[in-house]
């Protein structure tokens, strides 16, 4: 009830993956404390992978490469730790990410005489070492029938132009819990979702996989838009439905991607039902 923990261990012994190495561990301390249980994550991770075949060697009407001879294992080393104060809703995490011989798509566009892009050239490449860095907070408060949610994410990465990321990430949900007529469980709120500006990967159609952005001439970057949703949850025993207005905040001159050149729809009204049948 105190202590747990666990590990696991795989070596690719054959194959086009051998001398693949994954080792992953993880423990929780329980440690009670003013009524309360304190808990204590960790948690680590080695992974010696081959890069995947889609990107060791590729064919296809618009592109083609063949790096299988020149590419290095990736090496991913994973160390984390958290403490989760169940009382009052908090939790706590920081990680850290060593990655070597980090594999990836670099997109480039070959400049036309009037300065647009021309053609798109898309090739696999390895940087030699990166590390990302993360903090995040998760913080639920209530009062009542009144609830708040949040989770904040702060993240550094050591190259921003091979691995990209939004330094602060934040998720806010504020609703209403209550009962219709003793039975019928409602939520009634709006959620928010917000990322700052980044020079995010964009999408290439013709491989149907994200691709990272390498000319400083048409870099695009986007992110610093909160989107926003307007939501209804409704449960009854075993059949749950939902009335959401997705992105209700959309005003038609917002700066709304998630990655480059493909906007989010507009406001949007959506509706479910989940009903699970027992015997």
């Amino acid at each position: 009830s105190t202590l747990h923990f666990d590990a696991t261990g795989e070596v690719y012994v054959a194959g086009d993956g051998a001398g693949q190495l994954k080792l992953d561990g993880s423990l929780d301390l329980n440690i009670p404390m003013l009524g309360d249980t304190v808990r204590i994550d960790a948690a680590a991770a080695f992974h010696l992978a081959t890069p995947y075949a889609f990107m060791r060697r590729y064919r296809s009407r618009h592109f083609q490469w063949d790096v299988t001879d020149t590419f290095n294992k990736e090496s991913r080393t994973h160390i984390e730790g958290s403490v989760t104060l169940p009382r009052y809703g908090t939790r706590l995490r920081i990680a850290a990410d060593n990655i070597t011989d980090y594999t990836y798509l670099s997109t480039t566009y070959d400049i036309g005489t009037d300065h647009t892009p021309a053609a798109l050239t898309v090739t696999p490449r390895q940087a030699s070492d990166i590390q990302v860095v993360t903090a995040q907070l998760c913080q639920n408060l209530s009062l009542g029938i009144l609830h708040w949610d949040n989770i904040v994410t702060w993240q550094k990465t050591s190259d921003s132009r091979v691995l990209p990321l939004p330094q602060l990430n934040i998720y806010s949900n504020l609703y209403l819990r209550f009962r219709i007529a003793r039975v019928l469980q409602t939520d009634f709120g709006v959620d928010v979702r917000y990322f700052t500006e980044y020079d995010a990967p964009e999408y290439s159609p013709q491989l149907q996989s994200y691709v990272v952005q390498e000319n400083d001439a048409v870099r695009t970057t986007v992110g610093n838009y909160p989107l926003c949703n307007l939501y209804a949850n409704f449960q009854l025993k075993s059949c749950r439905f939902y009335i959401l207005m997705s992105h209700v905040n959309c005003s038609g001159k917002g700066n709304y991607f998630l990655t480059p050149h493909h906007p989010l729809n507009g406001r949007t009204l959506r509706f479910g039902l989940n009903w699970n049948f027992f015997n």
